[in-house]
């Protein structure tokens, strides 16, 4: 998809063209395997985890992305938005053909999750957004009840309007 953007410099009109493609199904996939297995380790290690993303390179390569705003205790919600600035930035650049903003939340009941508690992929790409909900538990087990093991029910998901991947419209 080709978008194009106009802008105006001494009575000329100057046309820049942006194009961008789509993930596949396959490479969003991956996206997703990703952030759901780093999600599951970190709960296993922690009991919980500060948002954290991913991203598809335009030659469809995974990258993990973490978000620091210098503090040594963020609040979350401060990474989220850090995250997910960077990501419509790189969205509208052109620079990803994919993006995963993963939370640590408490899924609506309205849903009738498994399980109230949930880890929550807001998966784009071009023509593409959904918020994939994964219910989970956590079990204690051990001696002292230290060690952790997460059991993860069915993922669903939710179709969402972009946040990242917006449509970019002729000017």
């Amino acid at each position: 998809m080709a978008a194009l953007k106009g802008t105006e410099k001494q009575g000329l009109t100057q046309l820049k063209f942006i194009y961008t493609m789509a993930a596949t199904p396959e490479q969003l996939h991956a996206l997703l395997l990703h952030c759901i297995d780093f999600s599951r380790t970190m709960l296993e290690k922690s009991g919980e985890f500060y948002p954290f993303g991913g991203t598809l390179s335009t030659d469809g390569k995974v990258c993990a992305v973490g978000g620091d705003n210098g503090e040594e205790h963020p609040k979350p919600q401060e990474i989220f938005l850090l995250l997910a600035e960077a990501f419509s930035s790189s969205a509208q650049k052109g620079e990803i053909l994919g993006a995963a903003l993963v939370a640590d939340v408490n899924i609506p009941s309205h849903y009738a999750p498994n399980y109230p508690d949930g880890v929550r992929v807001q998966l784009e790409s071009e023509g593409f957004s959904r918020f994939i909900y994964i219910p989970y538990k956590i079990k204690k087990s051990g001696i002292l009840r230290m060690s952790r093991q997460v059991e993860m029910a069915e993922p669903f998901s939710v179709e969402i309007e972009p946040s990242f991947f917006k449509v970019v419209k002729s000017v």
